[in-house]
């Protein structure tokens, strides 16, 4: 299969590339910098194009037997810098692909955040996204149900750990030193996560299905949804270090929000403790529901909570990024 992969240079998007070569697909990657594609993978066909520039885009699709999109903006200065990328981005690469492929099976790599949070979600909970980074992500699957594309699925993975993953790191890095870890009082009763290998085998699982319900949303995670305090107790596990939570007043996390807010203007940085941010951290739960991906293409799981944190620990150790206090297991 002929695949058009997109954020093949991104934490998620290199475990993706590497899998799929192993299966035997050829890639054809869509990045901004082609010299960001691994040299190991001299077989990977690079495109260079933006998901700003229409004309960047013009003959990426052709010839695709498929098309997996993952490339987006996580952290943004406003909302429309995220509709931008995930939103604007999204249609033009679909228009081009409907134009060119057709035919091509398009799987979005979309999140939990477009549909919101809940205890658990399920795939036909109507989507009511709390921040402007789920809402533009709900828009790029609304852009492709409007873009003519004949055969397209959309993934709404949650939080995603694993090696390579830096995100996390600081909460390892955390139960290590035995540090606490400020969450906000009385939130978050269950959250869902998956590892990245379960996450690219749903991918890749979804790409070569024989058929899916175009249109079809589906959410992987791992089956069970933990607290907070089970997710961190796993990390100290790993790391032979202390778990500790702070709980701190629901009124803080908004109060610094707002606070920073002019720095993002100013500098123009993107903010990661943004009051949309502060939003998803207050929610209730944000648990979601597998079972949709087990019955239409077979995907469930592969790897428990407990062993996907303790391989990324070993990775985070061999990157010499943390420093475990227990022999590293295998």
């Amino acid at each position: 299969m002929q695949v058009l992969l997109t954020g093949g240079t991104g934490f998620i998007g290199k475990a993706a590339l590497g899998s799929l070569l192993q299966r035997g697909h050829r890639v054809r990657a869509l990045v901004r910098d082609p010299a960001r594609l691994p040299r190991s993978q001299p077989e990977v066909e690079a495109w260079k194009g933006s998901l700003a520039d229409r004309d960047s885009l013009r003959g990426a699709a052709a010839g695709m037997d498929a098309v997996l999109h993952l490339a987006g903006v996580i952290a943004a200065r406003s909302a429309r810098q995220y509709t931008a990328v995930n939103a604007r981005g999204t249609a033009l690469l679909a228009a081009e692909c409907a134009a060119s492929a057709p035919q091509a099976r398009w799987v979005q790599v979309s999140s939990l955040a477009a549909t919101g949070p809940g205890d658990p979600v399920r795939d036909d909970t109507p989507p009511r996204p709390v921040s402007a980074y789920g809402r533009s992500k709900l828009a790029g699957e609304q852009a492709l149900a409007a873009s003519g594309l004949r055969d397209w699925v959309a993934l709404r993975p949650p939080a995603v750990y694993g090696p390579g993953d830096a995100a996390f790191l600081p909460l390892f890095q955390a139960a290590a030193r035995g540090q606490p870890v400020p969450m906000p009082a009385g939130r978050l009763a269950h959250i869902s996560f998956v590892f990245v290998a379960d996450l690219v085998e749903a991918m890749l699982a979804s790409l070569e299905a024989p058929f899916l319900r175009s249109g079809a949303v589906y959410h992987v995670a791992h089956a069970q949804a933990v607290s907070p305090e089970q997710f961190l107790e796993q990390i100290a596990a790993a790391v032979g270090g202390r778990a500790r939570v702070l709980r701190v007043p629901v009124a803080l996390p908004w109060c610094a929000a707002a606070l920073l807010s002019p720095l993002r203007w100013l500098t123009g940085w993107p903010q990661y403790l943004s009051l949309d941010k502060v939003a998803e951290l207050t929610a209730p739960a944000w648990a979601c529901d597998p079972s949709g991906a087990a019955a239409d293409f077979g995907w469930r799981a592969a790897t428990g909570l407990e062993a996907g944190i303790r391989a990324t620990a070993r990775a985070y150790a061999q990157d010499g990024r943390l420093a475990l206090r227990v022999p590293a297991a295998t």
